[in-house]
């Protein structure tokens, strides 16, 4: 019925002569006519109903539904820190292995042949020599410094010089050298100082590599338990905006019933407005962390589908007391023991360069024999007859050397006397900055370990009691929320006290999601730090 109507149809006159129905007649002429003008003031939107739905049009994305063993799996096969830790491991294995190399005998052998045509110009040289030269031999540097070459030597010329009464001659020898440091390079400390320094890093990089594991299952657990946390919250703020447009729907048919006025439906659009575009937010939120779960785990985030967590949190377990952790932490902190391993090392380097800071001084000599045979002739000089007719073979040769018929040995000492003496004593005072500077570091990685544990050791034990609390949180503002619903239903509270309490249980459902991760996080935290990494051969 149009305003015209009205005046027409619904207005006696009596209720105009009447002077008390006259006031009331004006009233209602006035707003018959003002109804028009408000309504083509009024977007056409602010009519529009809104949607209800859990999803509110949302597509969702396909999801990839994961455990937090399939996770941490996944994520010792491909993650870049741990295949880094492994490489870094592998390469300290090929350090070592390359300093012992220098500890290991070595076999030499060589073989040649001369052939030399010389012009002469005496009657008693030879213009051709044919040899044939071998030798084979064993080396070695033993712990103590001690340089050992064992060789022996076979060898046969043949000469058609005239006056030779051996043309075709065969030599054999035996020897053992050896050098032996008296004063640098002298005992193992010196020997083997930069072996034992390899010996502490390979330990370091098997820590390390144990270190990575457990920081990568860690990373994968506070990632895991984040994206649970933001899937959690995003559930709930779906849920929220869904009341918040029930809330919207219910005050506009309560506007046009008359029983509500236009703020509230304005404020009701405020929440639902609020709600979206925090529901945008854990939207956002959510995706994000399901790509630092893929990254965490070493995987390429997709575009198309996330990942989604299928498993829930479990219970808290009680914790030991405080002097119980901080010990099992320095005992099998791999980290810890890293840096240990890196500070033995340094030492090591440190104590070879002190004691190979003194000058050379090398007792050196050698002991052999030598035999010979041959196929001998007779030659006639002066009217002499000189040698006779045989053919001896090389095994002749050496039962002369091992019957030490014809033997030779040399004994001496060396001094090398740097003047200024800098170069030596210098790397004696650089290993011996670098070994206190790794003290230090192992010292402050004490301290770290024992604050970090302290922190999560604290956070912990308050970890549990703050999600009991903000579930308690949660429970109370959504009783609120209801009540206040009915009491607005009811007219006993305004459109505003029931948006503000709306906006009260989102933060609470936030600051659940917030405290669910810092358990997560403190309790991963705590087994990192104090527990042994998994036993794994790389």
């Amino acid at each position: 019925m149009g305003p015209r109507s009205l005046l027409s149809t619904g207005i006696h006159g009596s209720a105009l002569t009447n002077p008390f129905a006259r006031p009331w007649v004006h009233a209602l002429i006035a707003l018959a006519l003002a109804a028009p003008a408000a309504s083509a003031q009024v977007p056409a939107t602010t009519n529009a109903e809104p949607d209800t739905s859990y999803l509110a049009g949302e597509v969702e994305v396909p999801a990839l539904g994961m455990t937090l063993e399939q996770a941490e799996h996944l994520a010792v096969a491909s993650s870049p820190v741990g295949r880094a830790a492994l490489a870094a491991l592998r390469s300290a294995g090929g350090a070592r292995m390359t300093e012992a190399g220098v500890f290991d005998p070595a076999i030499l052998a060589s073989g040649k042949r001369n052939s030399t045509d010389s012009p002469v110009s005496s009657p008693f040289a030879g213009s051709e020599l044919r040899e044939r030269l071998y030798s084979a031999g064993l080396s070695w540097l033993s712990p103590i410094g001690t340089s050992i070459l064992v060789s022996l030597d076979q060898s046969q010329s043949e000469t058609n010089a005239p006056f030779t009464t051996l043309p075709t001659e065969r030599q054999t020898g035996a020897k053992v050298n050896f050098v032996q440091p008296l004063l640098k390079g002298f005992g193992p400390v010196a020997t083997r100082g930069e072996l034992r320094a390899r010996d502490r890093e390979l330990e370091a990089a098997h820590h390390r590599y144990e270190a990575a594991t457990l920081d990568v299952s860690a990373d994968v657990e506070n990632a895991y338990w984040r994206l649970y946390a933001s899937e959690h919250n995003l559930n709930a703020q779906r849920i929220q905006r869904q009341r918040a447009a029930l809330f919207l729907r219910d005050a506009q048919l309560r506007g046009r019933a008359g029983v509500a006025g236009p703020g509230a439906v304005a404020a009701a659009r405020t929440l639902l407005a609020d709600q979206e575009g925090l529901l945008l937010q854990s939207r956002l939120l959510a995706r994000d962390a399901s790509d630092e779960l893929a990254q965490s785990i070493g995987i390429s985030p997709s575009a198309h589908e996330r990942i989604h967590c299928t498993e829930d949190p479990t219970p808290p377990p009680p914790l030991e007391p405080l002097d119980v952790v901080l010990r099992r932490a320095f005992a099998v902190n791999p980290g810890l023991h890293a840096t240990e391993q890196d500070s033995a090392a340094a030492r090591a380097r440190w104590r070879a360069a002190e004691w190979n800071a003194w000058p050379t001084l090398e007792a050196f000599g050698s002991y052999g024999g030598a035999g010979l045979a041959g196929v001998s002739r007779p030659i006639i000089f002066g009217g002499d007859t000189l040698g006779t007719s045989s053919d001896t073979g090389f095994g002749s040769a050496w039962d002369q050397v091992w019957s030490n018929d014809f033997p030779a040995w040399t004994f001496g000492l060396r001094l090398v006397m740097p003047i200024g003496w800098r170069s030596d004593r210098g790397e004696r005072d650089r290993q011996r900055g670098l070994y206190e500077q790794s003290r230090e570091v192992l010292r402050a990685r004490r301290l770290k370990l024992e604050s970090d544990v302290r922190s999560a050791y604290r956070e912990a034990e308050s970890a549990g009691a703050t999600l009991a609390t903000m579930r308690e949180l949660v429970a109370a503002t959504r009783e609120q929320a209801r009540v206040a619903s009915l009491e607005y239903q009811a007219g006993r509270t305004t459109a505003y006290d029931l948006v503000d309490i709306e906006a009260q249980v989102a933060r609470a459902v936030l600051r659940e999601s917030q405290a669910l991760v810092d358990v997560a996080h403190s309790f991963t935290e705590l087994r990192r730090l104090t527990q042994p990494a998994p036993s794994r051969t790389p």
